[in-house]
Formats: C-alpha cells, structure tokens, sequence
C-alpha cells in the first residue's frame, strides 16, 4: 500500500488520465466532411473510453485536496486564503487557453468557417466558471470540469469540519449527505452529478490518514461506486476503480508518466488547440488508415511538446504564485 506521506504515484495518474482524454479528442478529430479514423476503426472506439479520465481526475482530487487542506490544518476562516490559492493554482493557465480559444473562434467567424457566439456575457460565464449554469456553451468542451471542481473546492472548503470530524457519524453524515443530493438534484451542471469519483477519493483519503478503519472506507468506496455505476455507467465505475487502486497499490511508476503527470494539466488545456492545429493542417494529406495513424500520433507528439512549453512559461509560475499564499 502506498506510503502515508509520499504520492508520486498520483502524478503517474494524472499523466495517464490526460493522455487518454488527449487521445479521445484527437483520434475523433473531424472537420464536418472528413475524419481522421473512419468510425468503425477498432483505436477510434478505443479512445471512445478517453472521456473516463475525466473520473481518474475527480477521484485524484477527491483525495488530494482535503489531504492538503489536513496536513495545512485548515479552518473555516482559511476559506479566502484556500480559495486564492486554488485559483492561482487553476485560473491562469486556463484565462490564457480561455484567450487562445476565443480568438480562434472570433477568427473563424471573420472566415466564414463558423457563426459562434461571442457575447460578453458567454465570455464573462467563462470568467466565473458558470457558462452551463446559465444554459450557455462552452468555448471548449473541456471547460466543464474546472466549473466541476471549483464547486467542489465550495463545498468542501465550507464543510471541512463535518467532513474530517473525528466522530463517525459526522464523517458518515457528509458522504450520505453528498450521495443524496444525487438523487434530489439529478443535474450534469453541477458538482451533485459527479460526486460519486469524489466520494471514492474521500474513502481513501479517510484511510490513508488513519481515520477510519479498511471497513469504514470499503463501505464509502462502495457506496460512491454504485452511485457511479448507476447514475454514469459502467466505464466510468472501471476508470473511479482503477484511480483508487493505482493510488493505494501502484508504488513505482515510469519515469515519462511522471513527467506527463507533472504537464497534465496543461496537456488537458492545450491539446484541443495544438493537437487540433496538427491535425488540422495534415489532414487534407490524410489519404488512408495509416496515415490517419501516423497524423494521431503527431498530435499526440506535438501536444505534449507544446504543453511542456505551455507548462514551463505559464502554468509553472501560476503554481509559483498559489504558494506565496
């Protein structure tokens, strides 16, 4: 079982649950008339499973997050300090890839290659991570998660003392409180929707630091599984499952998917826009299966190339910048 104090393993995690969301969006890359990988190719509905790490990143987050927040020793009146480092850690990188997609879209529109909504209160949604919220579209499509995990900061930054009380039933309350509202309030815009990867992390967060025993966590893990199972599907179960297990028991990791890990998040920002770029200008050159092949895997080159650069002058300082706080 993994060491109390050292997770180098997770960053192997999200290494891998980057890439294949990475893969998943470039393998399905099409411009309206051609596609990359024809539809019935055997890796284009490989990578139809890319989309589960999004999961593989809840279940890290609900792990790490009040991990961090238990060993800073953090009180409701660290709320503003809390939030201004998740934000610093979180909000640059993204305004820059928010900036980058908008111009991109503004200059499609001035081609004639797309009509896209610009308003000001699309851009501003975005700002505030809201867009769905008020029924509005992402720029990206990958945007949804940040809205998702800022509402998960909310809610475990307001309630941290009934989360980690030492009592049972108020460790208890919480997850049965949060897999409820599933039920009550059954809506993909929001953190309710998604709360079962959450609560599997939690179950091994409880574990780790000692404060419940391997019943205790197989009961909440338990419980968040069928959540996700029953309201997600069976993929996304295997993906939860198989973050958990990676965290508890996978100690060595290859040197290349920790270094992935290290640029994950900026991968997952950028490879729509670079990767996309790639393909894109390849694509008219695309003359059968194998060169669909050689074009993915140049995307997937070249988006890892340019995320580590991305990362390097722009996410780098933004972490730099979280822990002045």
């Amino acid at each position: 079982m993994v060491a109390a104090t050292r997770f180098e393993n997770v960053q192997a995690l999200r290494g891998i649950a980057a890439l294949m969301v990475c893969i998943f969006h470039l393998a399905g890359h099409t411009d309206g008339t051609h596609s990359l990988i024809p539809a019935s190719d055997p890796v284009l509905r490989f990578s139809s499973y890319g989309p589960t790490g999004v999961f593989v990143f809840f279940v890290i987050s609900g792990f790490i997050i009040p991990y961090s927040m238990h060993k800073s020793g953090y009180v409701l009146k660290d709320f503003f300090i809390f939030f201004k480092k998740r934000l610093w850690r979180l909000h640059p990188p993204y305004i820059l890839t928010l900036l980058l997609t908008i111009a991109l879209v503004v200059f499609n529109n001035a081609t004639g290659k797309s009509n896209e909504d610009v308003s000001a209160i699309r851009v501003l949604s975005h700002l505030f991570y809201t867009t769905k919220i008020f029924n509005l579209e992402w720029f990206n499509p990958i945007f949804w998660t940040l809205a998702i995990e800022i509402q998960y900061y909310l809610l475990l930054a307001l309630a941290f003392s009934l989360f980690n009380g030492e009592q049972a039933w108020q460790r208890a309350s919480f997850v049965v409180l949060v897999l409820t509202s599933t039920y009550v309030f059954k809506d993909d815009r929001f953190i309710t929707f998604y709360i079962g990867p959450f609560v599997l992390g939690f179950s091994l967060y409880y574990l780790i630091i000692k404060k419940i025993n391997l019943l205790e966590c197989s009961i909440y893990a338990i419980l968040g599984s069928l959540n996700i199972y029953y309201f997600v599907g069976s993929h996304w179960f295997i993906a939860s499952a198989f973050a958990l297990f990676f965290i508890l028991y996978v100690i060595k990791t290859p040197t290349f998917l920790n270094k992935l890990g290290e640029i994950s998040y900026s991968l997952y920002l950028t490879h729509p826009l670079f990767g996309g770029l790639f393909i894109y200008l390849l694509l008219p050159y695309n003359s059968n299966i194998w060169s669909g092949y050689a074009i993915l895997a140049g995307a997937i080159i070249f988006s890892i190339i340019t995320s580590q650069l991305f990362y390097r002058l722009i996410e780098r300082r933004s972490i730099e910048w979280s822990r002045n706080f």
